[in-house]
């Protein structure tokens, strides 16, 4: 099954706000894009359109959520996120239970240079209170948000625009806190999160050559992580590789650092992923061979290590 993830959030939202009443979708001129227009359609009555307008919509959802409601409020997540002060004023000071949904994030295609959410986590993690999801495939965004519905906390789910080949089954299970080994290797291990998982998936089984040095590890909580799961799943690998479509300040390889270095952990941590810059506009494909984030990119990057 190939499957963008932005289609996979769209369909799963439908199917969850068939069960639970209290989900309304908010939207920032931006409902097909985002893939609401399917919740729209369905429940009309619980569907808010507030045009290009996000900092108007953070406050109206957080307002809605005061009532009861588990708004999920979506745009580009360059845009939406970059509403810091209301996102941390009205959303996180009072703990409201808002969900940001922000698509778009790293390789994002043709859509501009400032389209590109290339900060985004660096961002939200900064802000108190919320927790920050990534799903790396279809049946992984089906997975998180059957949890994301269901919690009262504030949330920050970016979702990615790219078409992905489905690598889970449908027992797949998404534990908060914790993530998910995809490969178990003998001498380095791989760390991603989102669409790059598959490109890390396919750098293995294509260059590998069947050694088996490589393991990989998929990262789909962000915030909260469960810092002994990770400690104790990097410890045997000799070199620790981050992979990631975001900037490589404050990013997942950030993330990584930081808890290797509040434990006191001998490891290297190599990150690839974006320069402090704006991206070009193109496919996602032809823009992850530019930045060396397709799997012989991934490759190249891994045999050029000391």
């Amino acid at each position: 099954m190939i499957k963008s993830l932005r289609d996979a959030f769209g369909e799963k939202l439908v199917s969850e706000g068939e069960k639970i009443q209290n989900i309304l979708a908010i939207s920032c001129d931006l409902r097909n894009t985002c893939k609401l227009g399917s919740f729209f359609k369905k429940f009309p009555n619980r569907s808010f359109e507030i045009g290009i307008a996000e900092a108007n919509a953070i406050g109206i959802a957080a307002g809605l959520s005061f009532l009861g409601f588990r708004p999920f409020v979506a745009s580009f997540g360059s845009f939406i996120t970059g509403k810091n002060i209301e996102i941390r004023a009205t959303i996180s000071y009072n703990l409201a239970p808002v969900v940001i949904v922000g698509t778009h994030g790293g390789l994002i295609g043709a859509d501009g240079a400032t389209q590109a959410a290339l900060q985004d986590i660096a961002v939200m993690r900064s802000i108190p209170d919320i927790e920050i999801f990534q799903p790396c495939s279809p049946i992984d965004v089906e997975k998180v948000l059957e949890y994301v519905v269901r919690s009262n906390k504030p949330t920050y789910l970016r979702i990615g625009r790219n078409e992905i080949k489905e690598f889970f089954d449908h027992d797949h299970k998404f534990k908060i806190g914790l993530g998910n080994i995809i490969k178990n290797g003998s001498k380095n291990l791989i760390i991603s999160s989102g669409p790059m998982v598959r490109n890390c998936i396919d750098a293995i089984r294509h260059f590998d050559n069947n050694q088996g040095d490589y393991g990989l590890l998929n990262l789909t909580s962000l915030k909260p992580l469960n810092e002994n799961f990770l400690i104790n799943t990097i410890l045997p690998y000799d070199k620790v590789v981050v992979v990631e479509d975001h900037l490589i300040e404050g990013g997942i390889g950030s993330i990584v650092s930081e808890v290797i270095t509040k434990h006191g952990i001998n490891k290297t941590v190599y990150r690839h992923g974006l320069d402090n810059e704006f991206i070009e506009s193109d496919t996602p494909e032809k823009l992850a061979k530019k930045y060396k984030l397709d799997s012989f990119g991934i490759f190249e990057y891994l045999n050029g290590l000391p």
